[in-house]
């Protein structure tokens, strides 16, 4: 149904972009940060088993925000992937809807509901990552505390040395995350004011 005519256009165009900026975060982006933070969460898990030990070095508190941003960032990560491919999977949705459409009736009455939903979940999308860049700072301030009380710690637990791996991936994983967060920012704002408009569209009689 889209053509230079049809009021869909500006939509299945914004679609088709925010569905090339989605792919690319799920298939490349996300890969390289979660190849990145596989030291960390390793890290993460071997402070929980002697969490008690390390924080009466360290402090409870740095022991107590590890555990909890760790917590955090492994949920997320486990999360983001399923949002990213059921966003994908909707954005697919409405290019068929609008490209196939015969009824403009039926097309506009399907891309107010659809483009709404598309546009929550990308806003879902740019919350997960603002979160995950929030907690992997925290962590690599944390990371820098027990790394001054490395000399210390591994006389008691030799794997104490990985948090210089932990602290360089969660650095370099907050660095991709950062990037696509400021290219994000601009599109949720455009997909937000293309959901006020999409809801004025008028169906035909």
């Amino acid at each position: 149904m889209a053509d230079d005519q049809d009021p869909t256009k500006k939509f299945l165009d914004a679609t088709e972009k925010f569905q090339e900026r989605l792919h690319k975060l799920w298939k490349v982006v996300f890969k390289k940060v979660s190849s990145h933070l596989k030291s960390m969460v390793s890290f993460i898990r071997q402070v929980v088993n002697v969490a008690k030990e390390i924080a009466a070095t360290v402090g409870k508190s740095v022991v107590d925000k590890v555990l909890r941003a760790g917590q955090v960032v492994e949920a997320t990560i486990t999360a983001l992937p399923i949002l990213l491919k059921t966003t994908l999977l909707l954005g697919k949705r409405i290019i068929a809807v609008i490209k196939k459409a015969l009824d403009p009736k039926a097309v506009i009455v399907a891309l107010k509901k659809l483009f709404a939903r598309y546009v929550r979940m990308l806003i879902q999308i740019f919350v997960y990552i603002t979160n995950l860049i929030q907690e992997l700072d925290i962590l690599g301030t944390v990371f820098s505390i027990i790394g001054t009380f490395q000399s210390v710690l591994r006389m008691i637990f030799s794997w104490i040395t990985e948090v210089t791996g932990a602290k360089a991936g969660t650095a370099k994983a907050q660095g991709l995350l950062k990037k696509v967060w400021k290219e994000m920012k601009k599109e949720v704002k455009e997909a937000q004011l293309l959901r006020k408009e999409v809801m004025k569209l008028k169906v035909p009689a």
